[in-house]
């Protein structure tokens, strides 16, 4: 299904943008790594997308989550991709979109991932950590509330980094991920919102604490 795209000025609500000089956000070893957004917009969950651009020496190194929490809402989690889901030394997830329609499970295909594909969350999720590897497990939510995304680096000595991310062939400055969400009833015309996280946007919340 075709999804056009709304603009991302009138779309998103971001917290704590970086400017548009802002590095990359370290991915640092046996920690986790995390993005934020907050989102404002109204409607209903009818299906959800993830996209994210990750340079990395050894992508297999890392667990990869995005979160919910609606408004006055509980936490839920979904695992995208998992820990040794690839050959070791392999690098990189570069424009990859996170999608449950897609044709192929991500640990099916072959490291390194990208540029501009897309792949269904690991099927080997998901983890102690998450609550489903399947995105339709926002289906159903409010839109609104807090977003957030996390990289758990399971090894040492590799190292990586969370990219800024593009939007119609331009650079999002300050953003690490984007989360496509179409709504009903529809907030916005072309149905489709686009969210992005604020590097700077760390603001010390940890999602629970893990012993590498």
């Amino acid at each position: 299904m075709k999804k056009s795209i709304a603009t991302l000025a009138a779309a998103m609500f971001c917290c704590g943008l970086a400017s548009p000089a802002a590095a990359a956000l370290v991915i640092n070893d046996g920690k986790y790594t995390d993005a934020v957004s907050i989102s404002d917009v109204q409607g209903t969950i009818k299906d959800v997308n993830v996209y994210v651009d990750i340079e990395h020496t050894s992508i297999s190194d890392l667990d990869i989550y995005i979160g919910h929490q609606e408004v006055a809402g509980s936490m839920k989690w979904v695992q995208l991709y998992v820990f040794g889901d690839a050959d070791q030394w392999k690098n990189n997830m570069t424009a990859v979109t996170f999608d449950d329609e897609a044709a192929t499970y991500i640990n099916d295909a072959a490291p390194p991932y990208g540029p501009d594909l897309s792949f269904k969350p690991s099927s080997n999720g998901p983890d102690a950590y998450s609550d489903s590897n399947l995105l339709s497990y926002f289906d159903g939510d409010s839109a609104a509330g807090t977003w957030w995304f996390y990289v758990y680096d399971n090894a040492t000595e590799d190292t990586g980094s969370l990219l800024n991310v593009y939007v119609d062939g331009e650079t999002a400055a300050g953003q690490s991920f984007r989360v496509d969400l179409v709504t009903t009833p529809v907030p916005l015309p072309g149905a489709v919102v686009l969210l992005g996280s604020g590097l700077g946007a760390l603001a010390g919340v940890r999602r629970r604490s893990r012993q590498k």
